[in-house]
């Protein structure tokens, strides 16, 4: 919910991933589509180290559109606090 869980891209939703391997990112893609028919994809965002603002790295991050993300909200809602149900709504 707070701080690099996610964020809202347009009307879909942005899982921020970066720590996980691209290995890990598919097994998760694969158990959202298994699970619950949550189609979801890989997007690439390029992160800068907070310490030095000249290091770039390129991490990889699960994108679902709207209709993916209206899906899956009747199984994460009843886990958000109030305050943080706008990143979802």
């Amino acid at each position: 919910m707070g701080n690099g869980f996610s964020s809202k891209r347009g009307k879909g939703l942005i899982l921020c991933t970066d720590s996980y391997s691209i290995k890990e990112i598919v097994i998760l893609i694969n158990i959202l589509k298994i699970k619950f028919n949550i189609d979801s994809s890989i997007r690439y965002h390029i992160s800068v180290s907070p310490n030095n603002k000249h290091i770039k790295k390129r991490v990889a991050r699960i994108y679902m559109d709207k209709i993916n993300l209206d899906k899956i909200k009747p199984f994460i809602v009843p886990y958000f606090v109030e305050s943080m149900l706008y990143k979802i709504n």
